[in-house]
């Protein structure tokens, strides 16, 4: 899916058991390729070496040897309070992106569930797809404020609980963004917990906004702008 205005050739690539859309120039497929099987082959290499890395779901401290693509993304875990295993996908997803914005202006890669995004424009992102196109909603993203990572229900193929009919959290990476979210969907496993989720979700640094759809309510925390 390409989400940004100016449309430059869109190219698919498969990451073991994710796909990543991007919409960037073909010619960079195989270096994104690459680049992200590397990556994952790291984060799995780690975990295996470290049980706690791979299966905490509560923040881990990473001796200063540990290789520094880890302990950052065990730092963004945990500027969110949870493990890092629930930053693996958005990592990936942010790894290709940083590679590309390296070499084009402008870029998107699409995870399950995930987007970074770099834009020179204004641009629409849909986070949350109706029945009917008319019910489709959307945010808007701001090109000054640099690169942007979404973490969003629709598309996730596993959450850790089924507590809201939707979710958005926009942040400085999708690590993050998948991170809060995670915790949030946590909160929201508990009744009349709205305010307390949206309110957490103001609180972590990084986290630039968040919508939240349960049982017809649309909570909104942050500056987090709904496109038309």
């Amino acid at each position: 899916m390409s989400i940004l205005k100016k449309k430059p050739r869109n190219f698919e690539m498969q990451v073991h058991d994710m796909v990543l859309r991007v919409t960037a120039p073909q010619e960079y497929l195989e270096e994104s390729r690459a680049a992200a099987l590397h990556f994952w082959d790291q984060l799995q290499a780690y975990a295996a070496r470290n049980h706690e890395f791979g299966a905490s779901k509560r923040p881990v401290e990473l001796p200063e040897e540990a290789p520094a693509a880890m302990r950052e993304v065990a730092a963004v875990a945990a500027l969110a309070g949870v493990g890092p295993k629930f930053t693996f996908e958005g990592a990936i997803t942010d790894h290709v992106g940083r590679l590309l914005a390296r070499r084009v202006g402008e870029v998107a890669v699409a995870g399950p569930g995930d987007y970074f995004v770099v834009t020179r424009k204004r641009t629409k992102l849909t986070v949350f797809r109706g029945e009917d196109e008319a019910d489709d909603m959307a945010i808007a993203i701001d090109p000054k404020r640099g690169p942007v990572g979404v973490f969003t229900t629709t598309g996730k193929r596993k959450l850790p609980v089924e507590s809201v009919d939707g979710l958005a959290v926009i942040a400085s990476s999708c690590a993050l963004a998948d991170a809060a979210g995670t915790y949030a969907l946590g909160v929201l496993a508990k009744p009349d917990s709205m305010k307390k989720a949206l309110d957490y979700l103001q609180r972590v640094e990084g986290v630039r906004g968040a919508i939240v759809l349960r049982d017809g309510a649309i909570g909104v925390a942050g500056a987090v702008e709904i496109a038309a």
